[in-house]
């Protein structure tokens, strides 16, 4: 049994225990086969979902919230999730076929501030009370690992919480703007009412300044004032470390330089004794300097190896495209095991999804040739994602958003099928599996803060709806769950999931084998690439199983095609099973028929096509 986790944090890494708490959970042999579900603590579950209706969307006025002005002020700040309530959900998880669970930070956040989103680190040492305890923390993932989920814990070591004020000619200021020269002045840390404490002698409250007492050395931060630029101007090389997206603030986050790198590799080290997760998805990888980044990962993969845990999933957040990602390739080597399918790949797997981009332009990102495709092989994998919590190099708004054909909830489903059929880990936000459709244009209309144009700004919160009710609830409603087991949406990527998972041949294909994307003819023998919109497929393949995947991305039109197959595996008169039909009814897709349709291999002109007819978005699945 492991070791219960003592009440009280430690207040200085010194005093830190970095040994196990008990045997620590084996790694899995390779997360190509995981499928990961990444949600906020603060947004997923209170655990008090039992006392709540669960919303019906056929009758979705009726869960409106009353006052639309209050529902968006409070989604700004906390709304009441917890670890605990995360854990009572993890049948429903598991229900969905969620292999791996991605959590949103966890750690102390400053208790003046709305830092909901925990990113705004003020104690590395605790979990955020509003979240629970660190016991909380452990008892989840020991529970996720008895069902045999994996747990990554999201890290920051690039910044600490607005934890201390810049001194402006005597006066105290959360941010500066980003200058080169000498650090500038602290004027003092910040208490528990928000206010500085007008001097830097060490603060004796745990709710003043940052803790542990290692982060109260102010030569541990850069000290150079706000990021303006977030990327590197052509004349700048964008290795160097002293680049200003390296240097300054995230907004008022203050930056920390190497000095801290021994302290934040300790902290790091003292969770994965703490809590037994099973890998980091690390937050703002391009602004830490390579050298810190790689010596990080190097200190994180030495420790975990020490304690048996040989395949511990360093996952990086590297935004700025996919030229900034091909020079973490050149300069961070291995470190990283993977990295995001942020910006660009998921706006494309939007589009594919939709119809409004030609599958060509999306299967080209896997070729390994283009700036997309050094992107996709920065460490061992990618991770495949689709709608997440802050949509960087992207409309903010999920992909739900704004849809209203009758088949919403198919296209959601469908889309999330290409992630899980194609090469790379699959990623689910919370949320998608229920169509939720955040967006900006949900304040458009009340008075909200306006920019000098008269425009109303992006806002993240938006994209960060409760699952579980509460004041800020999807849809704009209150006081309703979401946790819909027989939802659309979440039947088919059950279904989907199910087969991925699978321990045969077929789930093996669809988590590690090669990717062909397939021509199709819709009638005669002229085969080419569809184009936007038109039904197209691809095939994944191991050795000698093949699995055809097709999908219709049109959601009003039905679609039909003759699809190429690989003519050596198939001989004439052989037939390929239907292992998945989106259009099946809730039974067949939670008890799929036994695999009694079929669709006949035809040879024309020497080249082997299965037909395969969709109605709108669509998808089948055979082998």
């Amino acid at each position: 049994m492991p070791t219960p986790i003592e009440p009280n944090a430690p207040r200085r890494l010194a005093d830190a225990d970095l040994s196990p708490r008990g045997p620590v959970f084996p790694s899995p042999v390779s997360w190509r086969d995981q499928f990961l579900y990444f949600f906020l603590p603060d947004r997923f579950s209170d655990g008090g979902e039992a006392a709540r209706p669960m919303f019906d969307g056929t009758h979705a006025s009726d869960f409106r919230a009353a006052d639309h002005a209050a529902w968006m002020r409070a989604g700004r700040g906390f709304t009441g999730g917890t670890l605990a309530g995360a854990r009572s959900k993890l049948d429903y998880l598991a229900g969905l076929g969620v292999t791996a669970l991605w959590i949103g930070p966890v750690w102390k956040q400053r208790s003046d501030l709305d830092t909901y989103h925990g990113y705004g680190i003020q104690n590395f040492l605790e979990v955020d009370p509003r979240f629970g305890t660190r016991q909380d923390l452990r008892d989840l993932v020991d529970e996720a690992h008895e069902r045999g989920m994996y747990v990554i814990l999201d890290v920051i070591y690039n910044h600490t919480g607005n934890n201390w004020f810049y001194n402006d000619l005597g006066s105290a200021r959360t941010t500066m703007p980003y200058h080169f020269g000498e650090p500038y002045p602290v004027h003092g840390w910040r208490d528990a009412s928000g206010n500085s404490t007008g001097n830097t002698a060490p603060p004796d409250s745990l709710e003043t300044g940052v803790w542990p007492a290692e982060f109260q050395d102010l030569d541990v931060y850069t000290r150079a004032g706000q990021i303006g630029r977030w990327d590197t101007e052509p004349w700048e090389d964008p290795r160097h470390p002293d680049t200003e997206f390296r240097r300054g603030d995230f907004f008022d986050l203050k930056d920390l330089n190497g000095r801290a790198l021994g302290f934040l590799m300790d902290v790091y080290r003292y969770w994965i004794a703490v809590s037994d997760c099973d890998g980091f998805r690390i937050d703002t990888v391009k602004h830490v300097p390579f050298d810190a980044s790689r010596h990080f990962c190097g200190g994180i993969r030495e420790y975990t190896e020490s304690i048996g845990k040989e395949n511990f999933l360093l996952l990086g957040e590297v935004t700025g495209g996919a030229g900034m990602a091909r020079i973490y390739l050149d300069v961070f080597g291995r470190n990283l095991d993977a990295t995001l399918d942020i910006g660009d790949p998921a706006a494309r797997l939007t589009g594919l999804g939709k119809g409004f981009l030609a599958p060509g332009d999306f299967f080209q990102q896997f070729d390994g040739y283009d700036d997309l495709g050094s992107h996709r092989v920065v460490g061992r994998y990618h991770v495949s994602i689709l709608d997440d919590h802050d949509m960087v190099g992207r409309d903010k708004r999920r992909f739900a958003a704004g849809n209203a054909i009758p088949s919403k909830d198919l296209q959601v489903a469908h889309t999330v099928g290409v992630q899980l059929t194609t090469l790379g880990i699959p990623c689910l936000y919370y949320g998608t599996e229920q169509a939720f459709d955040g967006s900006t244009n949900y304040h458009d209309t009340i008075a909200e803060p306006r920019d000098n144009n008269g425009n109303i700004p992006f806002d993240d919160r938006y994209l960060r709806e409760t699952m579980f009710g509460g004041g800020f609830g999807a849809f704009r409603t209150d006081g309703c769950h979401f946790f819909d087991a027989g939802h659309p949406a979440y039947l088919r990527i059950a279904a989907i999931a199910a087969l991925r998972n699978g321990a045969g041949a077929v789930g093996l294909a669809l988590r590690r084998g090669r990717q062909y994307p397939r021509e199709t003819s819709g009638g005669g023998f002229a085969f080419s690439m569809p184009g936007a919109g038109r039904l197209f497929a691809w095939s994944r393949i191991l050795l000698d199983q093949e699995v055809v995947i097709a999908l219709n991305p049109n959601g009003t039109v039905s679609d039909g095609a003759h699809v190429t197959v690989d003519a050596g595996m198939h001989r004439p008169g052989a037939q390929l099973r239907v292992l998945y039909h989106g259009h099946w009814n809730e039974a067949q897709l939670r008890e799929p028929p036994d695999g009694s349709q079929k669709l006949a291999v035809q040879f024309l002109n020497g080249r082997a096509t299965v037909r395969v007819d969709l109605p709108p978005a669509g998808m089948m699945i055979l082998a």
